[in-house]
């Protein structure tokens, strides 16, 4: 970052430096007070450069939309910084967020509760000019908004229609076009595609990249499924409880992945029949714990068939060890190959 505050050429778009949202518990029905805190998000750092798309990965409850709300402040954080274009978003008066807004869009997971009932689709992407005057002219914006919709791969004609009278994957393509509005640098993807259909997923995906090599646009793209986040993401991050475990480009994330919570997740992903008899599904048993009261050491360890005295006693930092450009938070990491312990049968459980 440059002095003045202002990102040089190299700059990402979106640096997240020790990221922190915890949630106080309170108990007490008259005199109120604080027994602990829910540590939603507990630490994590990210960037996510021009024209990229970064995956964001991990089981639901994890902390992936909290991270999400945060950085559009939406809510407030712990503690932490996050930087756009080397300003810090969290210390932006309301006019300076209001334009970051502009610039950082978001797509919301559920198409049938994102969109007003009561406004027809015209209204809906034309909402956003309302609150930001001055990018199209009120007297073109009927017209603008046509063109977004058959951006998108819907009718012009439909515009006057209502939510209602459209499909899920419709109405998460209405949801796109409205964020393309704002010409944004950033769309947030926040588990778009959770609730479609399994052939409508792939639409909406394919729409996307289609999107951002129009527009040039960085996706943070949140999902708990892998098969999708492999289809677009340039580099994946994967989370645990509130922690980022892993971090890396995608073809190192699904061809190596070092940590034992990865590993589990990949071998969940589908593949073709004659590739079903070289790989095996790890199966994760015990539920996740309670962000309320995270385990001691690493947290993953009371899941994890590797598991080791280490990894009770001490947490493990997020670090490369020995790989550039792919970073595992695992005391075991460091083995070659990660899990060349995977086939013994006197690994640790």
């Amino acid at each position: 970052m440059t002095t003045d505050g202002i990102a040089s050429v190299d700059e990402p778009l979106l640096r997240v430096e020790g990221l922190v949202k915890h949630y106080p518990i309170v108990s007490g029905a008259v005199r109120k007070k604080n027994t602990g805190a829910l540590r939603a998000v507990d630490g994590v750092s990210f960037e996510l450069r021009r024209g990229e798309s970064l995956g964001l990965v991990g089981e639901s409850g994890c902390g992936k939309s909290t991270l999400s709300q945060t950085l559009l402040r939406l809510v407030e954080p712990t503690a932490g910084h996050a930087y756009y274009r080397g300003r810090d978003i969290f210390a932006m008066s309301r006019k300076e967020l209001k334009d970051f807004r502009r610039r950082v869009q978001i797509v919301f997971q559920d198409p049938f509760e994102s969109l007003n009932p009561r406004m027809p689709v015209g209204r809906i992407i034309a909402e956003p000019w309302a609150i930001h005057p001055g990018i199209v002219p009120r007297s073109e914006q009927r017209k603008r908004a046509a063109e977004l919709l058959e951006m998108v791969g819907l009718k012009p004609k439909h515009i006057d229609r209502y939510p209602e009278q459209f499909s899920g994957g419709q109405r998460q393509r209405i949801g796109v076009a409205r964020a393309i509005a704002l010409n944004p640098e950033i769309i947030i993807c926040d588990e778009p595609v959770s609730a479609l259909d399994v052939s409508v997923q792939a639409q909406v995906v394919n729409l996307l990249q289609d999107l951002q090599k129009e527009l040039g646009l960085s996706y943070l793209f949140i999902a708990h499924d892998l098969a999708v986040v492999r289809h677009i993401a340039d580099r994946v991050a994967v989370m645990y409880l509130g922690k980022m475990v892993e971090y890396g480009t995608e073809s190192s994330i699904f061809e190596r992945s070092r940590h034992p919570y990865t590993e589990a997740l990949v071998s969940a992903v589908p593949v073709a029949k004659f590739e079903r008899a070289r790989r095996e599904r790890i199966l994760l048993v015990g539920e996740v714990p309670s962000p309320a009261n995270p385990p001691s050491g690493c947290r993953f360890h009371t899941r994890c068939r590797y598991a080791e005295s280490i990894c009770q006693e001490s947490e493990p930092e997020l670090s490369a060890r020995g790989v550039p450009g792919h970073e595992a938070a695992c005391h075991l990491a460091d083995v070659p190959a990660n899990m060349s312990i995977t086939n013994d049968s006197t690994a640790a459980s």
